[in-house]
């Protein structure tokens, strides 16, 4: 009996730990309109896509989104791979000035916003072969249609954030869209950084 008091513990924290880990699994649903990308979703599926041109760029199985707060800064980064690149990790970032969250709980304040990308002083970068670059916008907006908690026994695991982005730029002296894009993902501790 006292084996089993002392066993029963370790399969409990053991249980927690796998459902932590099923939650920033990413689960593909793929579109009816566009069968290349995911659908959108707003259950925190860990998921993006767009074209890039016509290219597919896709979250992959590594982590999808990072936000980082710095210097009266919040970026807001997707990580995937564009197919033409042989796989290579690409991520796009927005750069969202004077928004200072302290945590990933104050990501929420974001639900319903549409960010006008040329007009809004934010900034928006694209890493290839582990370059990073500053766009210059054309036109283009991020729309964060949903940010939600993800609740697990009335407390906070995560923020959601669901929505849509497009835009239009110059890269690389060459003008580029990025259009069709969505994504639905989660943030917590694991991947919110305060850099303060």
């Amino acid at each position: 009996m006292k084996k089993l008091l002392l066993v029963l513990p370790i399969i409990l924290s053991i249980a927690g730990c796998s459902s932590d880990y099923e939650l920033n699994k990413s689960v593909y649903i793929y579109d009816d309109e566009f069968p290349d990308l995911p659908a959108y979703t707003e259950w925190g599926y860990n998921t993006f896509g767009a074209y890039y041109d016509r290219e597919v760029f896709i979250s992959n199985e590594k982590v999808p989104a990072k936000i980082v707060v710095s210097n009266n800064t919040t970026a807001f980064a997707l990580y995937g791979e564009l197919e033409s690149d042989s796989y290579e990790e690409t991520s796009v970032k927005f750069v969202l000035s004077g928004f200072n969250p302290a945590g990933y709980v104050d990501l929420v304040s974001l639900n319903d916003s549409v960010i006008d990308l040329p007009d809004s002083g934010c900034k928006v970068c694209i890493t290839r072969f582990g370059i990073e670059d500053t766009l210059d916008i054309i036109s283009g907006k991020l729309q964060i249609k949903r940010a939600q908690h993800l609740l697990v026994d009335k407390k906070s695991v995560e923020a959601i954030l669901s929505g849509f982005f497009e835009f239009r730029a110059i890269y690389n002296t060459e003008p580029i869209t990025l259009s069709e894009g969505r994504f639905d993902v989660g943030i917590n501790k694991n991947n919110f950084y305060l850099l303060q």
